[in-house]
């Protein structure tokens, strides 16, 4: 599969001219989540966005449940497909999570929708598919490349909403040596001795990722049917 860039956001609804589709309802959506959160999310505040009556938005997406997995299917649209197959099967992992984790961060106030909601169309499920594939490509069976594929993911969504609470910026050598004087070093050396290294989110990242892929994959048997 060749390298594609991520999809062009619908342009917002400008006047009556401006045909009302369901690509320009569930991107306006997305934004919303985007600039003010999950909470500020409704059928009124969309229509007042889309300068429509909240009710013409029905004809396209029929309820709330509804706009909400397509909210899923398009930040799942924008993850990067792209697969290196003659690459080792750690590397296409960790591609394939570091697509994810773009993807997360993009949309960071979407989170608690992506957490709910599983992908439940095809287009939302394309990155699915293709972690499963290259786990499956590795020698895992199908029950340990599903395992597999919601381990990394767990992985990344859990990544980043740690970004989403606290950012990728490492925190300054005060907050550290503050953070550190709250814990006694006597009960908490190793802790303190971490804290006090030089921080890397996309290092650290990688490391727990690649430690996983490589779990993966000694753990991959063939189940015997």
């Amino acid at each position: 599969m060749s390298k594609a860039g991520k999809p062009k956001r619908a342009v917002k609804r400008q006047g009556p001219s401006t045909p009302l589709t369901r690509e320009l309802i569930v991107s306006t959506a997305l934004e919303i989540v985007d600039r003010d959160g999950v909470k500020a999310l409704s059928m009124r505040k969309l229509g007042a966005e889309l300068g429509v009556d909240p009710m013409a938005i029905y004809y396209h997406v029929p309820n709330k449940d509804a706009l909400l997995d397509a909210i899923v299917e398009a930040v799942m649209s924008e993850i990067d497909c792209y697969d290196d197959i003659e690459a080792p099967a750690e590397d296409r992992i960790m591609l394939a999570a570091n697509a994810y984790l773009s993807a997360m961060l993009a949309h960071a106030n979407a989170m608690p929708i992506m957490l709910s909601r599983g992908p439940n169309t095809p287009a939302a499920a394309r990155p699915v598919e293709l972690l499963m594939g290259i786990l499956r490509d590795a020698g895992l069976s199908p029950t340990q490349a599903l395992a597999g594929m919601n381990a990394t993911a767990s992985a990344v969504r859990g990544a980043a909403a740690m970004v989403g609470a606290a950012g990728t910026d490492p925190p300054s050598p005060e907050e550290l040596e503050a953070l550190a004087s709250l814990f006694p070093a006597v009960e908490f050396p190793h802790l303190i001795e971490a804290a006090m290294c030089p921080q890397d989110f996309a290092r650290d990242f990688e490391f727990g990722v690649r430690a996983l892929a490589k779990g993966l994959l000694l753990s991959c048997t063939e189940e015997r049917t």
